[in-house]
C-alpha cells in the first residue's frame, strides 16, 4: 500500500506541475513567439553547454572527495567516469537507479556496501546545503532556510555524522561500524557551492541569449534559481522534472517575463540532459582509471 501511495504522489506532483506549465505556456504563447535571440546567442549557448558538461565532471570529483573524507580515496578518473555512466539512470522512475549503479560500481572497485551507500547518499546532502546557501542571498524564507542549513552543516560534522550512522545501524540490529568520516568535509562543501554556481551560470547564460541582464539582477536570479533547483531535488519527481520548471517560473517572475522564463527553463533542461547524455556516452568509450 505504501509503495502505491508513493507512486501516486510522485506522478501526481509531476502531472500537476506539467498542467501548470502547459497552462502558463498557453497564456503566454505570444510572449514566447515574440522573443528574439541576441547577436551572441550561440556563444552563450555553447558556453552554457560546456559548463553543463564540466558541472557533471565536477560532481564526480565531489564523490571522490567524499570517499577521501572516509580515508578511502579512489582515482578521480574512475570516480568521474563511473558517475557519468550512471547519471542518465536518474530519469528512470524511482529516481534512485543512478545511485544504485554507483554503489554497485564502487563495490566492484573494492569498497564495502556500507561505505559505497553512505557516500552516494551524502553527495546530494552537500549539494542541498550549497543550494540553500545561495538561495539565502535573496529570499523571504531566510530564517527557515538558515535554520535548515545550520542543521545540515551540523549533521555533516564527523562526530555527529558518525554517531547518527552508528545509531541507524543499531536500530537495524547491526554491529558497530568501522566506517567513519575522519575530518570535516569543508572541501566538499566548497566544491558543492561551485557546482551550484555553475548550474546558476548556465541558466543566466541562457537568459543572456535573449536579453541583457543588469548586474543588480544577478543576485536574485542566482538565489531564485538555487531555490527552484533545491525544490526539484527534494520534491519526489523523476530527476526533478516539472518541479524545477514550475518553481523557477513562480519564483523568478518578478524579474523576468513569463515567456522568457518558459523558454529559458526549457532550454536549460534540454542543455543539461544533452550534457548528461554526452557525458555518459563519452564515459562508456573511456577506460576506467
Amino acid at each position: 500500500m505504501h509503495r502505491y501511495f508513493k507512486f501516486f504522489v510522485r506522478w501526481g506532483i509531476l502531472g500537476a506541475t506539467l498542467i501548470f506549465l502547459i497552462k502558463t505556456l498557453l497564456n503566454h504563447w505570444q510572449d514566447v513567439k515574440a522573443l528574439e535571440l541576441q547577436q551572441q546567442a550561440w556563444l552563450y549557448g555553447g558556453a552554457a553547454f560546456a559548463i553543463a558538461l564540466f558541472a557533471q565532471l565536477w560532481l564526480g570529483i565531489l564523490w571522490c572527495w567524499i570517499l577521501a573524507a572516509f580515508k578511502h580515496p579512489l582515482p578521480k578518473r574512475w570516480a568521474i567516469i563511473t558517475f557519468l555512466r550512471h547519471t542518465p539512470a536518474k530519469y528512470i522512475p524511482g529516481s534512485v537507479w543512478h545511485l544504485y549503479g554507483q554503489v554497485k560500481a564502487a563495490q566492484k572497485k573494492g569498497l564495502g556496501l556500507e561505505l559505497a551507500t553512505l557516500s552516494v547518499l551524502l553527495e546530494p546532502l552537500f549539494v542541498i546545503a550549497a543550494a540553500i546557501g545561495l538561495a539565502l542571498w535573496n529570499t523571504s524564507y531566510g530564517l527557515w532556510l538558515s535554520a535548515l542549513l545550520g542543521v545540515i552543516l551540523l549533521i555533516l560534522h564527523p562526530r555527529v555524522l558518525n554517531f547518527l550512522w552508528q545509531q541507524v545501524r543499531k536500530l537495524k540490529g547491526k554491529q558497530v561500524s568501522s566506517v567513519k568520516m575522519q575530518y570535516y568535509p569543508l572541501r566538499v562543501l566548497l566544491g558543492a557551492i561551485l557546482f551550484m554556481v555553475l548550474r546558476g551560470l548556465i541558466f543566466i547564460l541562457i537568459v543572456l541569449a535573449f536579453t541583457p541582464i543588469n548586474w543588480s539582477a544577478l543576485s536574485p536570479l542566482m538565489s531564485g534559481f538555487s531555490m527552484a533547483w533545491l525544490l526539484s531535488l527534494v520534491i519526489p519527481t523523476p530527476a526533478g522534472m516539472g518541479v524545477f520548471e514550475a518553481s523557477a517560473i513562480d519564483i523568478l517572475h518578478p524579474y523576468l517575463s513569463p515567456g522568457l522564463l518558459l523558454t529559458a527553463v526549457a532550454i536549460y533542461r534540454f542543455i543539461n540532459v544533452g550534457a548528461e547524455m554526452m557525458g555518459a556516452g563519452c564515459a562508456y568509450l573511456l577506460k576506467e582509471g
